[in-house]
């Protein structure tokens, strides 16, 4: 089904996702999607899932709806993710909330939106936490673009009903290729499944994007942060 803020898939089957990628790797073929464990990149631990409040409308009726993604530690009480995945949150009477499920178990962490992107051409929101979380190390951020010939990990709690278990468990790819670059949005041949959105694109352990959108056959899209200078101000600005 189109997504009505997606233009640039109108009249396709893309549909907004939440997932992770990047790192640099040295084979040619995407590695095979797996389960993260103990011989995982150990870096994943920043990665969590994000449940977010919402409501939208359906037939003229408004209807409460909650979306499910994926968000990244990447300051001690400072998490990132998809602005797509905070657009229907109206209930301020609930906080989202973000768990890091290998390291805090089944506890939750009260989280507030402060900066974001404002749309699917920018498609970032950082989160401040309502307490820090120390157990692990947050993902490191850098302006570096991809080159043409990168090659990402993508990871997240994608809610398909094989790997990913309904967002039970985070999966993560490797060895991801870029395609269709543009501004506000670059391919992968990668693929991941609804529920990844909002996951770091990792490029040799440094975030360069969050997975935005795909097709969960041939391609996942991410929202890079090279060419956005407000990214960045907000993150040195947000980010502690």
């Amino acid at each position: 089904m189109p997504d009505k803020h997606l233009p640039w898939l109108a009249n396709t089957r893309y549909t907004a996702l939440l997932l992770v990628a990047g790192w640099l790797v040295v084979n040619v073929q995407a590695s095979e999607r797996e389960v993260f464990d103990a011989q995982s990149p150990q870096v994943l631990q920043a990665v969590g899932k994000l449940t977010v409040p919402g409501h939208d409308r359906v037939d003229g009726r408004r209807r409460s709806r909650e979306e499910n993604c994926t968000a990244s530690l990447v300051a001690p009480s400072t998490i990132l993710t998809a602005w797509h995945c905070l657009e229907y949150y109206s209930d301020l009477s609930r906080d989202p909330q973000f768990a890091l499920p290998g390291v805090m178990g089944g506890d939750t962490v009260a989280a507030t939106r402060i900066a974001d992107g404002g749309g699917m051409e920018a498609d970032w929101a950082l989160l401040r936490l309502a307490r820090p979380i120390r157990q692990v190390d947050p993902l490191p951020v850098t302006k570096t673009a991809a080159p043409d010939n990168a090659r990402l990990l993508l990871a997240g709690y994608a809610r398909d009903t094989g790997l990913g278990n309904r967002g039970e468990h985070l999966t993560w790819q490797a060895n991801c290729r870029l395609r269709d670059r543009e501004i506000t949005r670059v391919g992968t041949d990668c693929v991941t499944y609804k529920g990844a959105s909002g996951g770091p694109v990792l490029l040799n352990g440094h975030v360069v994007g969050v997975i935005s959108a795909g097709d969960s056959e041939e391609r996942t899209y991410f929202a890079p942060f090279a060419a956005s200078n407000r990214f960045f101000s907000l993150y040195r600005l947000h980010a502690r």
